[in-house]
C-alpha cells in the first residue's frame, strides 16, 4: 500500500443554531460533491475528511450527522494538528470550507476574520479565529508541505437584509455576541503576537508554501445560487466545473490559470462576485508542476447576446486589429505540454481600458464551439509599442527563427546588413550575437547584459528558447514604459501618492541597501480604488508585490469616509540583487510601478 501523499479537509455547514432563519442550503452539499471529485481525481493514496452539519428540522438540536462529523472547533482542529503530525514533506494539503465567515474584535480589540462553526454539543456556534488557522497553515508550510485553501464563505462587512437578495443567500453573519470564540487558539502557536488579521492578505504567512482560493474579493459578498434546482455555493460551483473538465482531458493547470479561468467565468455568469486568489500562483493540488505556464494565453468570454470578448485592454497592449488563436480552457500550457495548432482565429475589433471586443475570423463552425473559458494567444500583433532587436543575417537566411517569432509581441526583429563594427543605420536597443557556438544577448553597444544567460546553438529548442528570451525582454520594456494614455483629470485628483523619501533628480529616490521605502496611497473620493502594484527588477523579473506578500492580484484603497481620506500605507526593503554583488557592482535601478484604477484588474 503506498503511503498517503494527498490529505484534504472539507467542511460544509448549513447548519447555525443561533440563526436559524440564515442557515444555509449548499454548503453539506458543496463538501460532498468535493469529496466526490477528490475522491475520483487523486488515483493515489488520499486521506479525505468531511466534517459537515445539515439543519435539523426543528430549531435548537444538534444537527443528524454523527457528532465526530460534526464541524466542531475541536474537530477540525485535530484534523489539522493530524496532517501536521503525519504528512512528509513535500505532500499536498487541500482544505475546503463552505459556509459563513464573520469579523470579530480580536482581544487587543483589533479586527479580524472567522469561520462559523458549531459548538461541541452541536446547539451553539462557535468562531474559529482565523489566526488559528494561520498558524497551523504556517506549520504546515515550514514541513514543507504544499497547501491548497478554498474558502467559499466571505468576511465584508454591512447589515445584509434577505428583501437585498431574493432567491440567494449570502454566505456572511454579522458579528454576534451569542458566538463562542474558540478557546484553543494557540494550540498551534510558536508566537501569536506575529499575526496581524485585519484582512486576509496580513495573516497569510510565507506564501511560497501555499495557495488560496477565496469566494469574493475583501469589499463584496459570496453567494450560493441554485443551480438544477440544488442550492450551491458559487465558487465551488464554478471551481468543481473547471476541474471535471480538466480531468476528463488529463490536464494539470497550475492555481493562477485556475484563477484566470474563474473570474473569467464569474465575470461571464455571476458578476455579483469576483473570486481571488492569494499565496503561491504556481502550486497545484491537482497536478504535480510547481512551473508557471509558459505560453502566455488571455482569457475569452462570450456574452449572452453571443459577442466574444478578450480580457485584456490597452493597458496590457492590445490594439486594434491584433489577431489570436483561440483554444479550448483544457489545453496544456506547460513545456511539458505542447501546444497544438489553435483551433480558431479572433480578431480585436475595438480596445477599452481592460478588455477588448473579439470579431472571429476563423471557420465558422469551429468558432461557434468558442465559448467562456477559452483562452487566446497572439498571433499577430499591430502595437507600435515595440522595441527593435538586431540579427545577424547568418541567424535569418534559414528561416530557423521564423517559426518562433511568429506572433512576437512588443518586439520586431531587424536583420542587420552590417558587422558589428559597421552595423545597419536603423538602431536597436538589443542585439544577438553569436560567440563560441553560443546566443548571446548584448546591448545597443555589443556590451554583454546581465543575468541574461547565453543558449548552445546546438542544444534542442534553442531558437525557441532565443525567442522566449526575447520576448519576455520586451514585454518587459513594454511594461517599463506604460503610462496612462488617455488621463482623466477628474479620476487623477481622486488619489494621490506619497513617498516618504523625497523624490531627486530625473524622479528617483536613493534608498540604501536593505533600508525600508514606504509610500501612502490616498483616496480622496468616496468610492473604492483598487492598486496593483509591481516591481521591475535588475533581474529582467517583474514582481507582483501585493502576489508576492500573500495578497491577491490587486489591494483595496478604502474610500473617503466622514471627510476623511481613506489611505494605504505600504513598505517594502531594497537590495542589490546577489547577482550584481558578486561583480562588485553596489548599486542597481528598480523600478516600482503603481496602477491605481477604478475597477479590479488583473495584469
Amino acid at each position: 500500500r503506498k503511503a498517503t501523499t494527498h490529505w484534504a479537509v472539507i467542511i460544509g455547514v448549513n447548519y447555525y443554531p443561533e440563526h436559524y432563519d440564515r442557515c444555509l442550503k449548499g454548503c453539506v452539499q458543496d463538501a460532498e460533491a468535493t469529496k466526490s471529485y477528490l475522491g475520483g481525481a487523486i488515483e493515489i493514496n488520499a486521506n479525505l475528511v468531511v466534517l459537515a452539519a445539515s439543519t435539523p428540522s426543528v430549531p435548537g438540536v444538534p444537527p443528524p450527522e454523527k457528532p465526530e462529523e460534526w464541524p466542531t472547533c475541536p474537530n477540525v482542529i485535530a484534523q489539522l494538528r493530524r496532517i501536521i503530525d503525519e504528512a512528509e514533506c513535500g505532500d499536498r494539503v487541500y482544505i475546503h470550507y463552505s459556509g459563513h465567515g464573520t469579523r470579530l474584535l480580536s482581544r487587543d480589540k483589533r479586527p479580524e476574520l472567522a469561520l462559523v462553526l458549531l459548538d461541541c454539543d452541536g446547539r451553539k456556534s462557535k468562531c474559529l479565529r482565523s489566526v488559528t488557522l494561520a498558524q497551523a497553515l504556517q506549520k504546515m508550510v515550514k514541513k514543507g508541505l504544499v497547501v491548497t485553501l478554498v474558502l467559499d464563505c466571505c468576511f465584508s462587512g454591512g447589515v445584509v437584509r434577505s428583501s437585498d437578495y431574493r432567491g440567494f443567500d449570502v454566505r456572511f453573519l454579522e458579528p454576534d455576541t451569542a458566538f463562542a470564540i474558540n478557546e484553543l487558539d494557540t494550540i498551534f502557536s510558536e508566537a501569536s503576537s506575529t499575526f496581524r488579521d485585519a484582512s486576509m492578505e496580513d495573516w497569510l504567512i510565507d506564501p511560497k508554501g501555499y495557495t488560496i482560493l477565496s469566494a469574493c474579493a475583501p469589499d463584496q459578498k459570496a453567494f450560493e445560487i441554485e443551480m438544477q434546482g440544488e442550492r450551491r455555493g458559487a465558487l465551488t460551483h464554478f471551481l468543481l466545473g473547471a476541474l471535471h473538465t480538466l480531468r476528463v482531458n488529463g490536464i494539470k493547470l497550475a492555481h493562477h490559470s485556475l484563477h484566470e479561468h474563474l473570474s473569467t467565468s464569474f465575470h461571464a455568469y455571476w458578476p455579483q462576485q469576483t473570486p481571488m486568489r492569494y499565496g503561491n500562483a504556481n502550486l497545484s493540488f491537482f497536478g504535480d508542476s510547481l512551473l508557471a505556464p509558459e505560453n502566455g494565453f488571455v482569457p475569452i468570454y462570450r456574452k449572452v447576446d453571443g459577442r466574444l470578448y478578450l480580457r485584456a485592454g490597452d493597458v496590457h497592449g492590445v490594439f486594434k486589429g491584433d489577431e489570436y488563436f483561440a483554444y479550448p480552457f483544457d489545453t496544456p500550457e506547460h513545456a511539458n505540454g505542447q501546444v497544438e495548432e489553435g483551433t480558431a482565429n479572433v480578431r480585436v475589433t475595438a480596445v477599452r481600458f481592460f478588455e477588448s471586443d473579439l470579431m472571429e475570423i476563423g471557420p465558422t463552425t469551429i468558432v461557434r464551439q468558442i465559448q467562456t473559458g477559452w483562452k487566446a494567444k497572439p498571433l499577430t500583433s499591430l502595437s507600435p509599442w515595440t522595441i527593435n532587436i538586431g540579427l545577424l543575417p547568418s541567424l535569418t537566411r534559414n528561416g530557423q527563427l521564423e517559426i518562433p517569432a511568429k506572433g512576437l509581441r512588443y518586439a520586431r526583429l531587424v536583420t542587420r546588413q552590417g558587422t558589428e563594427e559597421h552595423p545597419t543605420e536603423e538602431a536597436c536597443m538589443y542585439n544577438v550575437a553569436v560567440n563560441h557556438n553560443e546566443y548571446e544577448v548584448v546591448n545597443a553597444l555589443f556590451e554583454k547584459m546581465l543575468p541574461i544567460p547565453t543558449i548552445s546553438c546546438s542544444s534542442d529548442g534553442a531558437a525557441k528558447v532565443l525567442v522566449n528570451v526575447l520576448q519576455h525582454m520586451a514585454k518587459f520594456k513594454y511594461f517599463e514604459g506604460v503610462e496612462n494614455r488617455a488621463s482623466c483629470t477628474t479620476f487623477q485628483a481622486s488619489f494621490s501618492l506619497d513617498s516618504k523619501c523625497p523624490a531627486g533628480n530625473a524622479n528617483r529616490i536613493g534608498i540604501k541597501h536593505d533600508a525600508k521605502w514606504s509610500f501612502t496611497a490616498k483616496n480622496k473620493s468616496y468610492k473604492k480604488l483598487y492598486m496593483g502594484i509591481f516591481n521591475l527588477r535588475p533581474s529582467w523579473e517583474v514582481k507582483s508585490l501585493t502576489s508576492a506578500s500573500g495578497g491577491g492580484t490587486y489591494l483595496i484603497i478604502p474610500a473617503k469616509k466622514n471627510g476623511i481620506d481613506g489611505e494605504r500605507q505600504l513598505s517594502m526593503t531594497m537590495r542589490v540583487p546577489e547577482f550584481l554583488l558578486k561583480d562588485s557592482i553596489t548599486e542597481c535601478e528598480d523600478i516600482i510601478k503603481v496602477f491605481i484604477t477604478s475597477k479590479p484588474t488583473s495584469f
